[in-house]
C-alpha cells in the first residue's frame, strides 16, 4: 500500500497516528486564519477556504457511513444516481449547498464528523484494514482493501487540500 512505507506495517495504531498527524497539520492551518481568510478569497473555482473544511468534513462522514456499510450517497444527503456521477459531480452539489453555512457550524461539523470516524477506527481490528472494500458497501464486487478508502478521505484527503488552502490565502 502507498500509503504506508515499507518499514511500516499496517495496523489500527500506525493509522491513527497518521490521522492525528495530519489532523494536527490542518487544525494548526486553520486556526491561524481570520474570518475573513476563512470566508473572502476564493481559487478559481469559486472554493473558499471554509469550503474546503467544510468538503473535508462531508467526506469524512461518508467514509464513516462507509466503515458502517451505510449508503455513502445517503450520507450527503444524494441519491444514488447523483452518487454515480462521480466525486467531481458530487463535491460540485456540496460546495454549492454548504456554501454559505455559517462558520462555526462548518467547524463545528469537521470536528464531530472528525470525532466520530475515530471512534469508529478505533473499534477496528488490524484485520479489518484488510477486508474488501465489498464487504463494507452493497452491491460492490471491490475486492480492494478498506484501508484505502480510509487513508484517502482522512490524512491523505487534509494534505491533498491543504496546498489548494494555501494558495487561496497566498492569493
Amino acid at each position: 500500500m502507498s500509503q504506508f512505507d515499507d518499514q511500516e506495517a499496517i495496523t489500527v495504531v500506525n493509522l491513527q497516528a497518521r490521522i492525528a498527524a495530519g489532523w494536527q497539520e490542518l487544525q494548526t492551518f486553520l486556526q491561524g486564519l481570520s474570518h475573513e481568510q476563512l470566508t473572502d478569497p476564493t481559487d478559481a473555482a469559486g472554493w473558499t477556504i471554509k469550503d474546503h473544511a467544510i468538503h473535508l468534513a462531508l467526506w469524512e462522514n461518508s467514509l464513516l457511513a462507509l466503515l458502517k456499510a451505510e449508503s455513502r450517497a445517503a450520507s450527503f444527503g444524494l441519491d444514488e444516481a447523483v452518487w454515480q456521477q462521480g466525486y467531481e459531480e458530487v463535491n460540485r452539489i456540496l460546495q454549492q449547498r454548504y456554501h454559505d453555512l455559517p462558520l462555526d457550524q462548518v467547524f463545528t461539523t469537521l470536528e464531530t464528523n472528525h470525532q466520530a470516524l475515530l471512534a469508529h477506527i478505533s473499534q477496528l481490528s488490524d484485520s479489518d484494514l484488510m477486508r474488501p472494500h465489498r464487504e463494507f458497501q452493497a452491491g460492490s464486487t471491490n475486492d480492494e482493501p478498506i484501508i484505502g478508502w480510509i487513508v484517502g478521505n482522512s490524512f491523505e484527503h487534509y494534505a491533498e487540500h491543504l496546498p489548494w488552502m494555501q494558495a487561496i490565502l497566498a492569493s
